[in-house]
């Protein structure tokens, strides 16, 4: 171990939340050269102390230094650029983005690669894991165990003096456990400082060189872990002697509650087993052979082709949650901030929701049982709560976990399946959970535990299945039951789920792969959109030569002029989650504006002048939308319906009734055309492209999309998630300024109403392009498609005869159509 001063440096960290010292005074110290352990329990303060050191969170005292420097700012940026990486416990992946993406977003500018070799400089970075990631997968279509593998890789190739690795391990099986303790030990050897925050003391122990203990935001003690025992350390962290970590196992167990008969799915191949009352049955295996698809599969999580459950010799109806939960079977997810709880709710409805059924009358919840019911179970798990009224996202990871246990238990299972139930909690919690998983089996509920810590799985198991490429290839009972039986077992049976993979990747080769990886992919909306617009063109071609004439085309390009800058404006707002309902009467009211100043007869001053007004006004708009959505934190809908309403309380103000001709001049010179494309298509078509290319190939691409995927994980990469949301709705207020201009140029005069309906289009043209209203996914080449498929749809009612109801039906069903095939399959390639 280097002896020096420099890595990390923390002195004298204070952080306050309301109501709460997060950190009290710490000071902590990583040496280049080490692997420094930091340890406690949940709601210690680890992952607040680790959130300062690398710019994350703002101390509210104290002092921070990397590699000798005090840090110049916080934020995550400075952190990486001083030489500071850190992987989260909970990936801070993009889930719309590629991993080749999120990687991009993960390292300094300096080791950024261009974009054509970024594809092979991440294939080369995803290697120190040995997990085959494919680098154009979408993250939010990675198991839990590839998303950890990302995140840490995104840390490694930032290529830092100070590495954070916070719970690393908790997803891993043993095979890459040892792969990152070789990487870890390798990196400290050759200087790196290296943290450590992990609540498995026997890898704390066996990995690191010293150790800090952190209860309730106080340090409690440092030591060099050759000179302290596991036990010392355990009673540090809990502040108390730790009795039995697992509970007692029942003499015997019960009659057979679940029968499970050739249960198959993809990944599953005829898994026949049974569960007893009394008993707690644990699944084991390494990652990818089958155990998860089998829990989730009884959970009714994942679908099934075939086999038979019965639950109290009832059969179970899988393929949906609700129905197995009305079966009494409830799965306990793996992913709690996922699938789990909702975040933004507080404790008592996350407890209260599974509860229901004893709370509601009539459908209407009785606040007083409500309460009783939630306090008593806050009281059974032990859960740290100020209050049950209390967010659960302030809440440390142990008592959230508890949350979803908790929720499971109220849902009265008559078999309860938990998925990784103690996965990132200290060892007071989870010996706390051992228990209470115990007792609810003693009192006649069955528990089945997927667990990748095999000593978690011998000490807690009655009985354990050993999976391998989706079958049960090793049954454990009783003395059986060993951390090194498990793990024999499991590695000796297959290292991994090899022949299936095999067979998926032979799946997505050739044309059919070729035409799935097309349909899930973002331009798949292109494609169907194309295809529907040369479909419905040449129907209407057959009826009638007019169709395709010059002069129609001409008409249409023209009309639909506007709507290209309007959508293209509204789908960089719906990137970051926004939407722009103000759009249409802004045109509108730019229009009015101009009709007072662009006028024949007024000189090039008073032209320039009104122009100046529109480009203001607009200004004015954007901002105002954009500091009510961020600042004052009015949702979009709202925020962006004042302004709706405003301008266009505006415009009639301004001119009650349609008045002022546009001057000739400029309005022959915004409709002039090439044969029967106007200049202005053109112009559109060619931003509308250079704006997909820019949203895929560019930094500032990604972090728009990355603003709008999920904003938690973008502020941890560093992404100014305020200035990205205030400078959409500006960008979205001036391409509605070019909108607005030709607009103008087709109706010759301020018309106060004239805008109106271009909201609804611009919004449909974007939703039709395959945009997710939830931001972080759209093509602007899908915009294109869009905007000329509306179009070519009002269009084509009128030389097919056609009532105008049919417009709206063909694009309604046009609509439902590209939703169920882009569902289905991002759904498959998922």
């Amino acid at each position: 171990m280097v002896e020096s001063t420099a890595g990390l440096v923390l002195r004298g960290v204070t952080k306050r939340f309301p109501g709460v010292v997060a950190l009290d005074g710490v000071d902590f110290q990583a040496h280049p050269g080490e692997v420094h352990a930091l340890v406690g329990g949940n709601g210690a303060g680890k992952s607040t102390l680790m959130a300062v050191a690398s710019g994350a969170l703002a101390p509210d005292a104290g002092t921070v230094e990397i590699s000798g420097s005090p840090m110049r700012q916080s934020s995550p940026i400075a952190a990486r650029e001083q030489g500071l990486a850190i992987a989260f416990q909970h990936p801070a992946l993009l889930p719309d983005l590629t991993v080749t993406e999120n990687l991009l977003l993960s390292v300094p500018k300096r080791l950024r690669p261009s974009f054509g070799d970024a594809q092979d400089w991440a294939r080369e970075k995803l290697l120190p894991m040995g997990m085959d990631i494919d680098p154009a997968a979408a993250a939010g279509r990675l198991t839990l165990a590839e998303k950890q593998a990302v995140e840490i890789c995104g840390a490694l190739a930032c290529e830092p003096g100070v590495l954070i690795l916070d719970e690393p391990t908790e997803p891993f099986m043993v095979a890459e456990i040892e792969r990152l303790f070789e990487q870890i030990r390798k990196l400290a050897a050759d200087g790196m400082a290296v943290v450590y925050i992990s609540h498995r003391l026997p890898d704390v122990m066996a990995l690191s060189d010293r150790l800090t203990v952190l209860r309730d935001g106080q340090i409690r003690g440092t030591f060099l872990a050759s000179e302290v025992t596991e036990e010392e350390i355990v009673t540090r962290i809990a502040g108390r002697e730790i009795d039995a970590l697992f509970p007692p196992r029942p003499s015997s167990v019960g009659d057979v509650v679940m029968e499970v008969r050739d249960l198959r799915s993809d990944r599953l191949r005829g898994i026949t087993t049974t569960l007893a009352r009394n008993e707690v049955l644990g699944l084991a295996g390494v990652e990818g052979n089958g155990q998860r698809e089998f829990i989730r599969a009884l959970g009714g999580a994942d679908p099934v082709t075939g086999g038979t459950v019965t639950v109290d010799g009832r059969a179970v109806e899988l393929g949906s949650p609700r129905r197995t939960r009305r079966a009494g079977v409830v799965l306990m997810p793996q992913e709690r901030h996922v699938e789990g709880v909702a975040t933004v709710l507080s404790v008592k409805e996350n407890l209260g929701v599974a509860a229901t059924g004893r709370t509601a009358v009539a459908g209407v919840v009785r606040g007083s049982a409500e309460n009783a019911i939630v306090a008593e179970e806050i009281r059974k798990l032990g859960i740290k709560v100020a209050s049950p009224d209390s967010a659960l996202d302030h809440l440390s990871g142990g008592n959230q976990q508890k949350v979803v246990l908790g929720r499971s238990l109220l849902s009265a299972p008559k078999v309860l399946l938990c998925d990784e139930p103690t996965q990132g909690i200290d060892v007071g919690v989870r010996s706390d959970i051992y228990h209470r998983l115990r007792s609810t089996a003693d009192s006649g509920t069955p528990v089945v535990v997927l667990g990748s810590d095999n000593v978690e799985l011998a000490g807690l198991c009655d009985r354990v299945l050993v999976f391998s490429r989706g079958e049960v290839v090793r049954e454990l009972t009783g003395d059986q039951i060993s951390e090194h039986a498990i793990t024999e077992a499991s590695l000796t049976a297959a290292t991994s789920a090899r022949s299936a993979e095999v067979a998926e990747r032979a799946r997505g080769t050739g044309l059919f792969g070729a035409f799935r990886r097309l349909l899930s992919s973002e331009q798949a909306p292109s494609a169907f959109l194309a295809v529907a617009i040369v479909l419905l063109a040449a129907v209407s071609a057959t009826r009638s030569d007019r169709f395709l004439s010059e002069f129609n085309i001409a008409s249409m390009l023209g009309l639909l002029a506007p709507v290209l800058f309007l959508a293209a404006g509204q789908l960089i707002v719906m990137l970051t989650g926004g939407i722009d309902l103000s759009v249409g009467p802004l045109s509108g009211t730019l229009v009015v504006i101009a009709s007072f100043y662009v006028l024949d007869g007024y000189g090039a001053g008073w032209w320039a002048l009104g122009f100046l007004l529109m480009i203001l006004a607009a200004t004015g708009v954007g901002l105002t939308n954009g500091m009510l959505v961020r600042f004052a934190r009015v949702t979009p809908v709202v925020a962006t319906l004042v302004t709706y309403t405003a301008l266009q309380g505006l415009s009639l103000v301004m001119r009650d009734s349609p008045g002022g001709s546009i001057s000739t001049s400029v309005t022959e010179a915004l409709g002039a055309r090439i044969g029967p494309i106007p200049y202005a298509v053109i112009v559109g078509a060619g931003v509308l492209v250079a704006l997909e290319v820019m949203s895929r190939r560019s930094m500032t691409g990604l972090r728009l999309r990355g603003a709008g995927s999920s904003e938690q994980a973008a502020r941890k990469r560093g992404i100014p998630v305020a200035r990205v949301h205030l400078v959409v709705y500006l960008a979205s207020a001036l391409f509605t300024v070019v909108g607005a201009l030709l607009l103008m140029a087709q109706i010759g005069v301020g018309d106060p109403t004239a805008g109106i309906s271009y909201t609804m289009a611009g919004i449909t043209a974007v939703v039709l392009g395959g945009a997710s209203i939830f931001g972080g996914r759209g093509s602007f080449v899908g915009v294109l498609f869009g905007v000329i498929l509306l179009q070519v749809i009002q269009n084509a009612t009128v030389f097919l005869g056609l009532s105008q109801s049919w417009q709206y039906w063909m694009l309604g069903l046009m609509a439902l159509a590209a939703t169920a095939v882009y569902s289905q399959a991002r759904t498959a390639r998922a």
